[in-house]
């Protein structure tokens, strides 16, 4: 079992990538698009705070996006451990990766547009960037009250997944790491490229092997990091067998 106070001088921190959403069953690209999660995805979180609960993990602070599927997914968590009084923070850096004209698009539609090379590229390629959202991708993207504080420029119309790493290593250096140096345990529930952003951060994942990295929904990653925040060792928490989700 894992100890749930860390070692002197490391740090906690575990990832978790939200439940099953609606368009993760449909196979729709989803980004920024606001979709809730299936009454699998709710049964899957449930048995991600059965696993934490297992191995004796406990949490100081919470970080997650702003779109509800993660927040409803951390919700779900903190419910289960007994823990909803925990600390959250809400970010709009730790969003998905936002897939501009593809959002709301069925994968196997967008191959038939644009060709099967051209759909894993924008998908698999660390630097390429879907088209800019267009207005029916904008029907399924609120920038509404969360987004107030926001420059108009620092809303992305489409990201690679390079752009993502960048505005996912900004929250990571404002808040989440200083909350590890801190001492606080910390629990990140992110989107599956957000997760990415943080484990190339983590673990200095090269730009060309970080495309490849899977993150399944709702198996907690659990680490413990050194003075430094270096990894000192990975861990990722026995969960019930479920169907995986692609990264769309």
């Amino acid at each position: 079992m894992l100890e749930s106070t860390p070692a002197a001088g490391q740090a906690q921190l575990t990832l978790l990538r939200h439940g099953e959403s609606l368009w993760n069953l449909e196979q729709r690209f989803t980004g920024w698009a606001d979709v809730d999660l299936t009454p699998e995805g709710l049964a899957q979180m449930r048995g991600a705070a059965a696993a934490l609960r297992a191995a004796g993990l406990e949490f100081d602070l919470a970080f997650t996006s702003v779109l509800k599927r993660c927040i409803r997914s951390q919700w779900v968590v903190l419910d289960a451990l007994d823990c909803m009084w925990l600390p959250q923070v809400l970010d709009w850096r730790l969003n998905e990766r936002h897939y501009g004209a593809l959002t709301g698009r069925r994968k196997a539609d967008a191959v038939q547009a644009h060709g099967e090379g051209t759909v894993k590229r924008w998908r698999r390629s660390y630097d390429a960037q879907p088209p800019a959202m267009d207005a029916a991708a904008a029907a399924w993207v609120p920038i509404d009250r969360r987004y107030a504080a926001l420059q108009a420029g620092e809303i992305p119309a489409s990201e690679s997944l390079r752009q993502t790493v960048a505005r996912v290593q900004a929250a990571w250096s404002d808040s989440i790491a200083p909350a590890l140096r801190r001492g606080q345990r910390v629990l990140v529930t992110g989107h599956g490229n957000g997760l990415r952003a943080l484990i190339k951060i983590i673990e200095g994942v090269s730009d060309e092997a970080i495309v490849s990295v899977e993150v399944p929904n709702a198996a907690p990653i659990v680490y413990a990091l050194d003075g430094k925040l270096q990894v000192l060792h990975k861990r990722t928490l026995p969960v019930p067998d479920r169907n995986a989700s692609e990264i769309l």
